[in-house]
């Protein structure tokens, strides 16, 4: 006999144990119970990938203007001090 004979295995204790027989109320209400678990986690996982999206959102934004409102107030100056040396 080997040392894998003594662990047990869940085939066994699946076999071991007695069969369930729902009737359908039960069945409704696990279903039901499934589904409020199931919609629970799904609004946690929106919420969490929303406040993800954001961050990211805001990262990109930001880096963005970092990058672009320089080059946009530098134009803008030109733009103005052009005008006001024409006159």
């Amino acid at each position: 006999m080997s040392e894998d004979d003594d662990i047990p295995i869940l085939r066994d204790a699946v076999a071991r144990r007695k069969a369930l027989k729902l009737n359908s109320d039960e069945i409704d209400e696990l279903c039901a119970g499934v589904n409020a678990a199931a919609s629970e986690l799904v609004d946690k996982l929106l919420a969490e990938a929303m406040r993800e999206a954001e961050y990211t959102l805001r990262l990109q934004v930001n880096e963005r203007l970092n990058d672009e409102l320089p080059t946009l107030i530098e134009k803008a100056v030109q733009e103005t001090l052009s005008k006001s040396s024409n006159h």
